[in-house]
């Protein structure tokens, strides 16, 4: 193949859950440190990081690479020249924010591939292209880059709710993402990662059924990070796990060096 196999549209279509983790640190190291222990995928996040569609992001990609993670980058809006890029670098799938219509799906799936599936401007030196080096088939990497990739819409408006449906049934969405704090902030509340408050709850509920019956692939945080938060997703459909972010956890071990060891020495 001129394109990588993605290994998480493998394993979903198996029924397996794929264990993954939010890498907001702008670090290769801790990417790498993740496919090591033995992470399956790695949510690359430039929305909320100065990360530009440059070398720094193609790095962060090569770090997942060599690590054997598969790479899923949450764009910073949904643009073609945005997620184009993302995918010249070598995502193997793209989260987009702020979904909402119907329309705003269909945009995404058209600016995540090729013609005649989509709108996707095509260059055969990109780094995803492996720079047209080798064996190359310009034709391969067009079907294989079409059927390799995988958009994820982000669900976090309150807006997205009345046009769930539609959402889901725009062809070539790979999978789906509830976004619980955005979605709250949109209805006036003040909630982080409450996924017991019943418009919360209500919301997430409707997306895990609206996909469950399209046999669509739901993302989502295990929030509490438990071995029995995840069974219980699980249980519920949801099989692309995320476990907190990256530098969530580091803050976690810090704090808990700091409480139990540092300040009963100093």
């Amino acid at each position: 193949m001129v394109v990588r196999k993605n290994t998480l549209k493998r394993d979903l279509a198996a029924g397996k859950v794929v264990c993954g983790c939010v890498v907001t640190s702008r670090s290769p190291v801790i990417i790498e440190m993740l496919g090591y222990t033995g992470f399956q995928w790695v949510f690359i996040d430039t929305e909320h990081v100065p990360i530009d569609s440059g070398l720094e992001l193609e790095n962060l990609i090569r770090a997942a690479e060599t690590s054997n993670l598969v790479p899923l980058v949450r764009v910073k809006a949904n643009t073609e020249h945005y997620i184009r890029n993302a995918l010249e670098a070598g995502a193997q799938g793209v989260v987009i924010p702020h979904i909402a219509t119907r329309a705003a799906a269909e945009n995404a799936v058209k600016y995540a591939r090729f013609p005649l599936r989509g709108i996707r401007g095509a260059d055969p030196t990109v780094r995803s292209a492996r720079y047209r080096c080798g064996d190359f088939n310009w034709e391969n990497f067009i079907k294989e880059s079409n059927e390799e990739i995988m958009v994820i819409p982000l669900l976090e408006d309150k807006e997205f709710l009345d046009n769930l449906e539609d959402i889901l049934s725009v062809d070539g969405i790979d999978g789906v993402c509830f976004g619980a704090t955005d979605y709250a902030l949109s209805l006036g509340l003040n909630l982080l990662y409450d996924f017991n408050h019943p418009k919360i709850k209500t919301a997430f509920e409707a997306v895990v059924e609206c996909a469950k019956r399209k046999g669509m692939p739901i993302l989502a945080a295990v929030n509490p990070c438990t071995v029995e938060q995840s069974k219980k997703l699980a249980a519920m459909g949801v099989r692309l796990q995320h476990f907190s972010t990256d530098l969530s956890i580091i803050a976690g071990a810090f704090k808990s060096l700091m409480d139990e060891v540092i300040s009963k020495v100093k």
